[in-house]
């Protein structure tokens, strides 16, 4: 589950079970079971990734098909017509514009020094000029933002004083492998983590995103807690398998199952998160989702023209409007078992966040507000889950105005 070719979307551990059914379920549970190695200081194959609020995203490194240094965003995976720079010419001839334009012809120019000899993504941090020196809430810091999340380091800090010489700041966080013989950009495949053996340059501060796992721990207690939240997960997971297999089945974006219920809850959740809500109760959230449904059909079924496929569409709404009340029961089981995901989820980025040496802030009409970091990525296996706030971060992130674009 979440593996990835090409890097260019993780999903949320809840989200497991929306987009693979029972098997989905179960690889969330796998990855909650390594996690709790990890947290008991058990031997574990797994390891943890901060996520960082960087933009944009860069390819860079040695192409195999050539061995020329490059740079470029996803487009350099494109089968066809890969954007794909090796020289600043390049950005220009494919007409990259503004901001992005400027940081590809930048990483163009430093990262070629950090002697990079593979395939390698990141996120850029910062450039000199987005840097500012900042007093917030009384602490020196230099700061900056770039994307939703702003960032500060003390000033006095080594890495604030790194950042204070530095040209651009970066956090690499992927790799990418050739699987066979004669393979090219556009069929390798991502691997976590990225080398950490650059060569030293001052123009340009690369950002750790390891997580120190070996510094978070759990007592007796949260042990206990942490097993008895999976056993439940687990149980919930073989109690309504068929019915979350039945789901991904008639979900769709197009076709009938366009008009399921079950292509809504993706979409539903997201809108929850963007009004602040969480499933405090499953009653309540179960009715939100049959007014959700109804509301986002109903809008659709007023833009058709004709008669006829009005009538046609109607009648799949209201057999999903049935669907959905002669299965209220394992509806709810199912949002009981989000719900569980999400609390233990939630339980291990607040175990997290006090670890990291970055301070993170949203920017409001008011100033800075303190705000977790974006959360944390999980590797197992060559797989990856994504574990985010996603009340604070993801809420951030759909109301507030990005400052990359």
């Amino acid at each position: 589950m979440a593996n990835v070719t090409q890097l260019k979307h993780l999903e949320h551990l809840e989200d497991e079970m929306l987009n693979y059914g029972v098997e989905g379920c179960k690889a969330a549970v796998g990855f909650l079971k390594e996690l709790r190695k990890m947290l008991g200081c058990d031997n574990s194959t797994g390891f943890m990734q901060t996520k960082w609020d960087g933009a944009p995203a860069v390819i860079c490194g040695k192409d195999p098909a050539n061995g020329l240094f490059f740079v470029g965003t996803k487009s350099v995976f494109n089968k066809t017509e890969p954007k794909i720079c090796y020289t600043e010419s390049d950005v220009d001839r494919f007409e990259y514009k503004g901001d992005l334009a400027e940081k590809l012809k930048m990483s163009l120019q430093y990262f070629r020094n950090l002697g990079i000899t593979g395939v390698i993504q990141g996120d850029l941090m910062f450039t000199a000029s987005t840097v500012k020196k900042e007093n917030v809430h009384g602490e020196r810091l230099y700061t900056f933002r770039p994307n939703t999340i702003t960032y500060g380091i003390p000033v006095d800090h080594d890495i604030g004083k790194r950042i204070s010489k530095a040209k651009i700041g970066v956090v690499f966080h992927t790799h990418y492998r050739g699987e066979r013989d004669g393979y090219d950009l556009s069929t390798m495949t991502a691997r976590a983590g990225a080398a950490t053996n650059f060569k030293d340059n001052s123009d340009v501060v690369v950002i750790n995103n390891d997580t120190p796992m070996h510094k978070v721990g759990l007592n007796h207690s949260e042990e206990m807690s942490f097993d008895k939240m999976v056993s439940s997960i687990e149980s919930d997971c073989k109690k309504c398998g068929d019915f979350l297999d039945e789901l991904v089945t008639n979900t769709g974006k197009s076709g009938d199952e366009k008009w399921h219920v079950a292509s809504y809850l993706k979409p539903f959740f997201n809108a929850e998160i963007k009004a602040a809500k969480t499933i405090a109760n499953v009653d309540t959230t179960f009715a939100n989702l049959y007014n959700f449904y109804y509301d986002k059909t109903k809008a659709m079924l007023d833009k058709l023209k004709t008669p006829a496929t009005k009538a046609q569409k109607s009648k799949l709404v209201h057999n999903s409007q049935n669907y959905l009340r002669d299965n209220e029961s394992k509806f709810k089981t199912m949002l009981s078992l989000y719900k569980q995901l999400q609390e233990i989820k939630q339980f291990v980025i607040d175990k997290l966040d006090h670890l990291e040496t970055f301070r993170t802030f949203a920017q409001t009409e008011n100033g800075y507000k303190v705000t977790a970091p974006e959360g944390y990525v999980l590797h197992k296996d060559g797989d990856m889950i994504k574990f985010v706030n996603r009340l604070e971060f993801s809420f951030i992130n759909f109301t507030l105005a990005k400052q990359w674009r």
